[in-house]
């Protein structure tokens, strides 16, 4: 099972998914949406399909798919996966993640 979850709402362990945020001392992780917009449903879709492009379109060397293959072997070692981001309960671009970790995403060959 994978899981996504939001940051502020969940206390145990998971991989971070988002920006950079100072308050909270969190690095940018190298899957984090780069494309911005208004907070809303609507744009949020938006986006997501945005970084679905993005992802496929990178080849497999890429910082995003070794990520993706680091975390294919957490959930092959342990059989579940939290992400951690700060969209629920709106769309979240780790449900893109989420596909490629399963392999129904794959990088461009």
């Amino acid at each position: 099972m994978i899981n996504i979850k939001k940051y502020s709402n969940y206390e145990g362990s998971g991989e971070y998914i988002g920006r950079y945020n100072y308050y909270h001392k969190l690095k940018a992780s190298p899957l984090k949406n780069p494309f911005t917009g208004p907070i809303n449903n609507k744009s949020k879709l938006r986006l997501i399909k945005k970084f679905k492009n993005f992802l496929e379109a990178l080849p497999e060397d890429s910082l995003e798919w070794k990520e993706i293959r680091r975390f294919q072997h957490i959930y092959e070692d342990k059989g579940e996966l939290t992400l951690v981001c700060w969209c629920d309960p709106l769309p979240c671009h780790g449900e893109i993640i989420k596909s490629a970790i399963l392999g129904e995403i794959q990088p461009r060959e």
